[in-house]
């Protein structure tokens, strides 16, 4: 009797459900184009380029230390906040330069040279992922690409 009892008691909720969805208060073809499209307008303010996601380990392999996370600054004081030295409103150092410093190093302010570790390519690569932080379009944290294995799976 009460397997009777519950297999009805679920028809007859399914049933209610079904009727409300049927027949209950419609949205206008922009509110159900709106939802639709929701998900897709999310930003990831950590989904990066596979060239700046390089320049991200770079950056954490070689500049950390002096540069502070996410370059930051404020690790050495002889480093700068590397978000304002590429900044309109700050230095506004051009690629050529930071390029031209990272491998040549500025030894009198503590700065080494890493030429000898890195290529133009690789600080190519490290000057994007300082300026998307400059631009402040890439937030603090890790960032990840879409090619990364937990972000197939989603």
């Amino acid at each position: 009797m009460t397997k009777h009892l519950v297999r009805g008691g679920l028809v007859s909720a399914w049933l209610i459900a079904a009727g409300v969805i049927m027949w209950g208060p419609r949205g206008t073809r922009a509110q159900a184009a709106a939802l639709r499209a929701a998900p897709d307008t999310v930003h990831d303010s950590l989904l990066v380029s596979d060239s700046v996601y390089r320049g991200w380990k770079w950056f954490h392999a070689y500049c950390f230390r002096c540069h502070g996370q996410d370059a930051i600054g404020g690790v050495n004081p002889a480093a700068p906040d590397l978000r304002w030295a590429l900044s309109p409103s700050g230095a506004n150092f051009p690629r050529d330069s930071f390029v031209y410093t990272a491998l040549n190093g500025r030894l009198a302010k503590g700065m080494p040279a890493w030429k000898v570790l890195l290529d133009t390519s690789a600080v190519q690569e490290l000057y994007l992922y300082v300026k998307a932080r400059s631009d402040g379009w890439l937030k603090e944290g890790r960032p990840h690409r879409l090619s990364d294995p937990q972000n197939k799976t989603q």
